[in-house]
């Protein structure tokens, strides 16, 4: 996604932009501080970049050193000790599987394996599980999470954790604070193509003007937003395919009610309070395909959401 699609103003406010490659992306932050602290400002956003990068050592399942990576290691083995953080992103994670019927899931790894994906991941050295496999290995009911001991333990081996956009909105959301605990009013956290978490707005504008990514030469409903205080994330699936058996185009988003992944193109687009929740919504509406089926938002007004089928699709 591309924030500040449109034309500024004049500038009362110093304006800043800072980028770093992390979690497989470029994390982008958009800000306007007062005249003359550009040095802070430089500063802060060393700092957030730093704690991000962080995040992605100990939450990316394509860090071989990663607490994600320990946890997917001793699958079946017993339970791995982690930090607060991390306990609960899982606790999240869990209530949102919960909340969607199952179609949400960090534990859709055994899966992606199955059709293929995470060649280039350092995960134990196993043989992909076959699909007839896949229900003993997928479901956040198999995640045991143990508050006293700080543990997280798969109880089944061969599962397999990925945290996937969830974790980018899960940092992007927690880790404004050090931006918001310093002062900053007025900025933009964007992590790719799928988050943007934004607080404030420009100087003399009622949001951050975000254009969103576009799907080829196809013409797609919504192409842009206005954000103030509230977050967007985005789910497709035409991006991240592979060739499956006879030519056909398997998708990474995975339904882990059928086991299968969904060959419908689409995109959907989840606009709300928290980034973490948009990412997970907008993989379980995307899987649904519509607002209403396995679960619904109707207890959410909160949240609004935005489907879009492209022509062809």
């Amino acid at each position: 996604m591309n924030v500040f699609a449109t034309a500024l103003p004049e500038l009362k406010m110093e304006y800043y932009e800072g980028r770093e490659h992390i979690m497989g992306t470029v994390f982008r932050l958009h800000a306007f501080h007062e005249p003359g602290r550009g040095q802070w400002m430089r500063e802060l956003a060393d700092r957030l970049f730093d704690t991000l990068q962080e995040d992605d050592r100990r939450l990316s399942i394509f860090k071989s050193g990663s607490v994600v990576n320990r946890i997917n290691a001793a699958a079946g083995d017993g339970p791995v000790p982690v930090d607060k953080d991390t306990f609960e992103l899982f606790a999240a994670a869990k209530k949102w599987w919960e909340f969607t019927g199952g179609l949400f899931d960090i534990t859709i790894g055994a899966m992606m394996r199955a059709f293929g994906y995470y060649s280039n991941a350092p995960l134990p050295q196993a043989e992909p599980p076959t699909v007839k496999k896949l229900p003993e290995l997928t479901g956040c009911d198999k995640i045991k999470l143990d508050t006293k001991k700080m543990t997280v333990s798969l109880t089944r081996r061969g599962m397999t954790v990925d945290l996937g956009g969830f974790a980018k909105g899960w940092v992007v959301q927690r880790r404004s604070d050090i931006l918001r605990r310093a002062g900053l009013h007025d900025f933009v956290i964007s992590a790719g193509t799928s988050t943007v978490m934004a607080a404030g707005s420009p100087p003399e504008l009622d949001g951050w003007p975000t254009e969103l990514e576009s799907y080829g030469a196809a013409q797609l409903k919504l192409d842009s937003l206005v954000l103030k205080d509230e977050s967007v994330s985005v789910s497709a699936n035409y991006r991240n395919t592979r060739s499956g058996p006879g030519g056909i185009t398997i998708r990474h988003i995975m339904n882990p009610r059928t086991f299968e992944p969904v060959r419908q193109v689409r995109r959907v687009v989840v606009v709300g309070p928290e980034a973490s929740d948009c990412e997970a919504l907008s993989t379980a509406l995307l899987i649904q395909g519509a607002t209403e089926g396995v679960f619904s938002l109707a207890t959410r007004p909160e949240i609004s959401v935005h489907f879009d089928f492209p022509a062809g699709g």
